[in-house]
């Protein structure tokens, strides 16, 4: 198990079963600089530890919309990860849930990428589902 941790981002990597989970700080904002570094640095995780599962945490948003510089950022590096599972853990916020599982879901549909979406309650249920995806 590998951690990563800074003000804003935690991650933790497990090898085995190949999960990276991230969650960002409460009171980052998701139209920030900072939260667009966060990005970044995920993103680079992703490719180094060839993630297959991901666990995204947002915890209670501080507000604020996905900026075009993190779309952009998502359309230029998800087509060319390992990813095959994303989770994404349901925030009190429904609007920001909604919003980035958008985002990815329609970069899924248009670049036919082999990764599959859901919003699930909490990690338990995220690890279920990735065991239950793998065995299918």
């Amino acid at each position: 198990m590998i951690e990563s941790e800074d003000s804003m981002m935690e991650m933790v990597y497990e090898a085995v079963p190949n999960i990276l989970s991230v969650r960002w700080a409460d009171e980052l904002s998701v139209e920030s600089a900072r939260f667009f570094q966060t990005i970044v640095t995920l993103f680079t995780v992703i490719q180094e530890k060839q993630a297959a599962n991901l666990i995204i945490s947002s915890g209670k948003p501080s507000g604020g919309v996905l900026t075009e510089d993190i779309i952009n950022h998502f359309i230029l590096n998800i087509p060319h990860t390992p990813l095959k599972r994303i989770a994404m853990l349901e925030s009190p916020d429904y609007l920001w849930d909604s919003n980035l599982y958008q985002v990815i879901n329609l970069l899924i549909v248009n670049y036919q990428l082999p990764i599959e979406i859901e919003v699930v309650k909490d990690e338990s249920a995220a690890r279920k589902w990735f065991s239950q995806s793998a065995k299918a």
